[in-house]
């Protein structure tokens, strides 16, 4: 029992020291810090051998936050999870007796019951709130976005847990793992004119356009421009979404094993029929973009290779004339 104990202490007090550290010293870095390499991207892309007015990159040109955070939870819960592994160790795991063994006892109970009951009511949605924004304002801030623009998603951490145990939604872990967890881009809905639609792929769903930028107004996020969008086929922008949304299915329009990085759909269609029928959110976009006359350098490879949201805006690429489609009947 004393070993077990002694393990389980050390296990959560080295996720109690990272959780400090980077609640502490790496508060503006999204996601878990070790994993950062995973996002990055390669040097020798498209992107190297391109000439240089044919080099394309994004730029972030707004931020939102329709989410607030719960700082004073995180504080809570870490006080009363070291509480509790603290007066665990000195009543079971040490060796020498402890000479106040009743009161190390209470605070056990005490941050354990603290513990739990902070967790509880942060997994249920009772801490979460959202921005209030009078619709002026918001209309201010979506007319600032433009066709083309890639919307990178945040979350506050609370919120995720709540979705991945609480609802079992396991697509959100990329939220607490990458400094962004979803990936849209702003286009033109091709079946309703002057509809601003976001084209992205969603467990349960695939590829689509169902929600509109009204629906970032209870969400964190991030607005990610292209330069040189005038390079941008959009008549080809508009055929790849109709192309996705034909082959998508739903449950199995979502690329699973692109999310564990196992394989990925084709991510350079040439032509009409060269699209997949299984994208995440980010090979979505990397996909439509380069059939649209965007190559970036995120895509390097088809096989083993996660493609995360930070990646692709991040990323250079070069910019390439496409052909031209043939007139669909």
């Amino acid at each position: 029992m004393r070993i077990i104990i002694k393990t389980l202490a050390i296990l959560v007090g080295s996720i109690l020291i990272y959780e400090a550290i980077h609640l502490i010293w790496l508060r503006d870095m999204e996601g878990w810090a070790i994993l950062s390499w995973i996002e990055e991207v390669t040097e020798n892309g498209p992107s190297a051998s391109a000439a240089p007015e044919d080099v394309g990159s994004f730029a972030q040109v707004k931020s939102f936050e329709g989410e607030k955070s719960l700082p004073l939870v995180d504080f809570m819960t870490l006080s009363s999870l070291a509480l509790t592994v603290l007066a665990a160790w000195m009543l079971w795991a040490r060796k020498k007796k402890s000479l106040r063994k009743s009161l190390w006892r209470k605070g056990f109970w005490a941050g354990l019951a603290i513990f739990l009951g902070v967790t509880s009511l942060a997994l249920s949605g009772s801490f979460s709130t959202h921005t209030e924004i009078t619709d002026a304002a918001w209309a201010d801030i979506t007319g600032t976005l433009k066709v083309g623009d890639v919307i990178a998603y945040r979350k506050d951490k609370w919120s995720a847990r709540r979705e991945l145990f609480a609802e079992g939604k396991v697509t959100v872990i990329g939220y607490r793992l990458f400094r962004y967890g979803h990936l849209a881009i702003v286009v033109e809905d091709p079946k309703v004119p002057g509809r601003m639609a976001l084209f992205t792929s969603q467990s349960q769903k695939g590829a689509n356009v169902e929600e509109d930028i009204d629906s970032l107004r209870t969400h964190n996020w991030d607005a990610w421009r292209l330069d040189k969008w005038h390079r941008v086929d959009e008549e080809r922008i508009r055929e790849g979404i109709l192309s996705c949304q034909e082959k998508s299915g739903h449950f199995f329009g979502y690329d699973f094993t692109g999310m564990f990085a196992l394989w990925n759909e084709n991510l350079k269609p040439e032509e009409l029929d060269d699209f997949g029928t299984e994208y995440i959110c980010s090979t979505s976009v990397v996909t439509l973009l380069y059939f649209a006359g965007f190559e970036s350098d995120a895509t390097p490879r088809q096989g083993m290779d996660l493609i995360t949201p930070y990646q692709v805006v991040r990323a250079r690429g070069r910019f390439v004339k496409p052909p031209a489609l043939p007139k669909r009947d």
